[in-house]
């Protein structure tokens, strides 16, 4: 009787978890689709969203990502005064492969959409894996790049370490069957256990130790506005099923990035960098720096990879909008 009525209930717990997952996604789905439009470019189709009025800030995302993930703080630039333009790169979400897989191919759809939409010129921000799309339309389109804000950015050829490819967390994320489970699980712990999401973060993307790794989670979680935060960018990873062809692209084209003529990006460039990225090292952005002539480094002292969080955020925020105000 017992071993009949235990099985009862573990059958009524997946019943639950299947049906609880299906909406879950159903939903995102749905929230997606809603949110964004398709552009049909003389080169292929680009998803994107456009909110506010006012010059044009083109928001580039990680890997993974998608036009969500640039939206994450649209409210903060619209009132600064700017549009947001959120596109999702090749390979996520909505914006096929076949518009560009190569980061110059991806630069390339990029002005042929702000063709499409009429837009002469937009400022760039790009973050981690959206760095070789912006610095290349830098390069490629001087006339349409009013400026450019690369923040944690790949600047220099970036393959994953063994310890990445081994973790829970990128095994989940580059596995075909379990991507989408295993990122709404992910999702359901950092919305009920934030802290310890939190944690599991920073240990993936920063060289803090033990003591610093806590201190850091502190500070976020007393902060609601970062929490909240911080739930909307996981959010941005799911599902992972149609962000992973545009993740798995971006790894294969990031281990061959290599730029040697950065001198001929003219537009100024802000550099914005944690020296305990333990996901794109510093030397990125000592790099581009000092490679691009009218550029300036904005160091952040015992910062990970995850720019957006922490004491120092204002600042850094502060510190953007003056820059791109100033190029106006």
């Amino acid at each position: 009787m017992f071993l009949e009525a235990t099985l009862v209930i573990s059958l009524l717990i997946l019943l639950w978890l299947v049906l609880t997952y299906r909406g879950w996604k159903k939903r995102l789905l749905k929230s997606l689709g809603n949110g964004s439009q398709i552009a049909n470019t003389s080169i292929g189709e680009i998803e994107y969203s456009m909110k506010g009025n006012g010059p044009v800030l083109l928001m580039l995302h990680g890997s993974p990502g998608g036009y969500d993930q640039s939206l994450l703080d649209f409210e903060r630039w619209t009132k600064e005064g700017f549009s947001l333009l959120a596109i999702s790169r090749s390979g996520y979400l909505r914006t096929p492969l076949s518009s560009g897989r190569t980061f110059q191919q991806q630069a390339d759809a990029i002005i042929a959409l702000l063709d499409e939409l009429n837009i002469s010129k937009v400022s760039v921000l790009a973050a981690s894996g959206g760095g070789p799309t912006a610095l290349h339309l830098a390069k490629r389109y001087p006339d349409r790049i009013r400026a450019l804000v690369l923040m944690a950015a790949v600047c220099k050829q970036y393959t994953v370490k063994e310890e990445q490819k081994n973790s829970i967390l990128a095994r989940i994320i580059l596995s075909d069957s379990i991507a989408d489970i295993g990122v709404w699980f992910y999702d359901v712990l950092t919305r009920y256990w934030t802290s310890r999401s939190l944690r599991e973060m920073f240990k993936e993307n920063t060289l803090l130790e033990s003591d610093e790794l806590d201190l850091l989670v502190k500070e976020v979680m007393s902060n609601a506005e970062q929490v909240d935060w911080y739930k909307r960018f996981i959010r941005t990873t799911c599902p992972m099923s149609l962000r992973i062809p545009g993740l798995k692209n971006d790894l294969f084209h990031l281990e061959k990035v290599s730029f040697d003529n950065l001198e001929n990006v003219t537009c100024p460039a802000l550099v914005i960098h944690g020296t305990a990225d333990g996901d794109v090292s510093f030397d990125n952005a000592e790099f581009s720096s000092s490679s691009i002539p009218n550029s300036r480094l904005y160091k952040l002292e015992n910062i990970g990879h995850i720019l957006w969080l922490g004491n120092h955020v204002e600042d850094m925020y502060s510190e953007i909008s003056k820059f791109l105000k100033d190029v106006e």
